[in-house]
């Protein structure tokens, strides 16, 4: 196909590195949505002698196509990291925002790249495993981010109950599927990665163009995050992380969240014990009764669950660094894992054990067995998930 087209009167006035370069340039975009039809051939409508006759359109073409394909990995990379620190971490504000203007430059993005696959698209399928394969894989994902951003806009929009599918909540589905997402992803970059170069970035019109989408992007959020205040139940505050406040200071007036496969193993009372070991001079173990006589605080803190809600309550418990400081922590001890019955930890370095408490009620009320009884911690600085119920163990490493 290559060979007749360098015979062509089309490229019959190039000759040299101009007509190996357009011809090149013909051949990557043979799968990224330039020019060729299903059947291999360039279609007059599309490849004209005025379109490849000038090394700058096809430069313009080829810019347009990194840049757009570039951008977009981008945004994605960003979504992903800001998305996977605030699944850990509550804190600070700006990170959560910084998401929501990244998923708002990934909608201004959307028109460049949807005029890309429409190019893609009108060519049909074929055997090819390009087209009969990649392609229906790379509509998929499309839909899937679709699904994504959908749910991000239901949940920040109150544009429904707050639970959609098997009790799950709409900002859940959303990292559910936004996780998930990879899969396609690197799939698609396999067969169709970028080849991003930096003049696609530093050029004075890719300058405008990243102007042009920051703008965008900045007044969509801005806009969004207005209709959402106006939309919001003054009753049930916001937390920077999207979450809405539930069951505040009213002791265990809270929801009862699980990981899979939580919750199901019943604790007696009477052979319960909380074991401290590993990196420790003392290993140690506690009874109920005796971890309630070590000496009680309160402490007043905030658990933001990844399910979309938040509840401030007063904690009472015993402060893990005074059981660390009875069983002598070994000087390489690097951090600490709280474990549950069922064999389910959370993982900290060693500096934060200072904020965590080890609680046995909340509002002055003890624990049932759906929130944790009869030990759980308090973690200020983590989302709820981290926060173990059914503590039976620490152990230092």
């Amino acid at each position: 196909m290559l060979e007749s087209l360098m015979k062509s009167p089309l490229l019959a006035g190039c000759v040299g590195r101009r007509q190996t370069y357009i011809v090149a340039f013909l051949d990557r975009a043979l799968d990224s949505g330039y020019g060729y039809d299903s059947t291999g051939r360039v279609p007059a409508s599309d490849v004209s002698l005025n379109a490849i006759s000038s090394e700058g359109n096809m430069n313009t073409s080829a810019n347009l196509l990194r840049f757009t394909n570039g951008s977009i990995l981008g945004v994605i990379v960003l979504l992903t990291l800001t998305g996977l620190y605030g699944l850990v971490w509550p804190m600070p504000g700006w990170m959560f925002d910084l998401h929501r203007g990244a998923a708002w430059a990934l909608f201004a993005l959307a028109p460049w790249k949807a005029l890309i696959a429409w190019r893609s698209l009108r060519r049909g399928l074929d055997r090819r495993f390009q087209r009969s394969v990649v392609v229906p894989a790379s509509l998929l994902m499309a839909v899937w981010v679709l699904a994504v951003f959908f749910l991000a806009l239901y949940w920040g929009w109150y544009a429904g109950p707050e639970r959609v599918w098997w009790y799950q909540t709409a900002v859940s589905w959303h990292w559910y599927l936004a996780l998930g997402l990879w899969i396609p992803l690197l799939f698609h970059l396999w067969q169709r990665w970028p080849r991003p170069r930096r003049a696609d970035f530093v050029s004075r019109r890719s300058a405008l163009k990243l102007l042009a989408v920051g703008g965008s992007a900045t007044a969509l959020w801005l806009a969004s995050r207005r209709l959402a205040g106006q939309r919001a139940d003054p009753a049930r505050p916001e937390s920077p992380t999207g979450s809405r406040e539930i069951g505040s200071f009213s002791g265990l007036g809270y929801p009862i969240n699980m990981m899979v496969g939580e919750g199901r193993t019943p604790i007696e009372i009477d052979s319960w014990r909380l074991a401290l070991s590993g990196a420790v001079l003392r290993p140690r173990s506690w009874t109920y009764g005796q971890i309630k006589v070590i000496g009680r605080q309160e402490q007043i803190a905030t658990l933001d669950c990844t399910d979309g809600w938040y509840t401030t309550q007063v904690w009472g418990g015993v402060p893990l660094a005074r059981l660390l400081q009875d069983a002598g922590v070994q000087e390489a001890a690097l951090g600490f894992a709280l474990r549950a019955v069922s064999g389910y930890a959370a993982y900290f370095i060693l500096p934060e054990a200072d904020e965590i408490l080890l609680a046995t009620h909340a509002g002055g009320q003890v624990f049932d067995h759906g929130h944790g009884f009869p030990l759980r911690a308090v973690v200020p600085s983590r989302r709820g998930w981290q926060w173990v119920k059914w503590l039976v163990e620490i152990e230092v490493f």
